[in-house]
């Protein structure tokens, strides 16, 4: 006899993260109040043993290693998870965060009670990141979580648009995703859970924050690796800009990039503290990000074509 599949789907894009995956599956083995979910490892090329580590380490868990192979995007594995999974309602995290033990059951409240929401987590930085990680990238105190209300449905617009979600922690309908094609993995790492929010909120999706599905962010604590990501993720910015600007994304300033760039290089040629060299290397980093996507998508016009994965509601398991 068959059995009922969950109505939850928790889906973890994951590339190289045998070291990592299994303090995150621990934390899915320990949430507290949820009603039954399934995990969905979806592996992206990885040449680590990601598959094998995240079977290993499922423990209690109703978990599955999806085959995400093909572009190096966390998008396509998104995808490719949401194409797979059983259950009506996806909720999204990554291999190297963790999720506090009520993430589940605070992410896929509103969804469960059958709103047509867009769910967004709450990043919190003390727990992985010390005082120069955080200082580095003028991140202050966590929340105090007696003092955040359950839900907002006010959020802040990003760049002077629309509000986003964090790639890391969101939740959505799954016939909501497929409807939308998932994410767009023409954006070169970074960028594409704000243009797939959008594109959710302008066909009539509404974002909530839930300040008590808490998921604990590793940031960059080294200046090489910060570097690549902040270049990276302008870099992309940048992009999104010349595909919003338009509806009233706010740009970006040559002008400014520029100067930020010759205000930080001179710090390169003398000593710095720790917190000081990876501010730099942040500030320097998206700077040459934003130059090099002024470069390639505004003077150029070299933009990439929209790829999303063609995903329908018929790959559903069972179905």
């Amino acid at each position: 006899m068959s059995r009922t599949p969950p109505r939850l789907s928790v889906i973890i894009p994951a590339h190289n993260a045998a070291s990592v995956i299994g303090e995150q599956l621990e934390a899915l083995r320990e949430q507290e109040g949820a009603e039954p979910f399934e995990v969905l490892v979806c592996d992206n090329n990885s040449t680590d043993g990601t598959a094998q580590r995240a079977l290993d380490d499922a423990g209690s868990l109703d978990l599955r290693v999806v085959d995400a192979s093909g572009p190096a995007s966390a998008s396509h594995a998104r995808n490719r998870g949401a194409a797979a999974a059983a259950g009506e309602i996806l909720l999204f995290c990554d291999a190297d965060d963790l999720v506090d033990p009520q993430w589940v059951v605070e992410l896929s409240t509103p969804l469960s009670r059958g709103a047509d929401v867009l769910v967004a987590s709450a990043l919190h930085h003390q727990r992985f990141n010390d005082a120069e990680v955080l200082r580095a990238y003028d991140i202050g105190p966590d929340p105090d979580r007696a003092s955040v209300p359950d839900e907002s449905s006010h959020p802040p617009p990003y760049a002077g648009y629309l509000p986003t979600v964090p790639g890391n922690g969101f939740a959505i309908r799954r016939d909501r995703y497929l409807a939308l094609h998932g994410m767009d993995h023409s954006y070169p790492g970074g960028a594409e859970e704000t243009d797939f929010a959008w594109r959710a909120q302008l066909a009539g999706v509404r974002v909530v924050v839930r300040p008590h599905a808490v998921v604990h962010y590793r940031l960059k604590d080294a200046p090489r690796p910060l570097f690549r990501q902040q270049r990276i993720q302008n870099f992309a910015r940048i992009l999104l800009w010349t595909r919003y600007r338009e509806q009233g994304m706010s740009g970006p300033s040559t002008a400014y990039s520029l100067s930020e760039v010759a205000r930080q290089l001179p710090g390169l040629l003398r000593r710095q503290s720790r917190a000081d060299l990876l501010r730099t290397a942040r500030i320097l980093g998206g700077n040459l990000g934003a130059l090099q996507g002024i470069l390639v998508f505004r003077i150029l016009h070299r933009s990439p074509t929209p790829r999303t994965d063609e995903i329908a509601l018929s790959e559903a398991p069972g179905q």
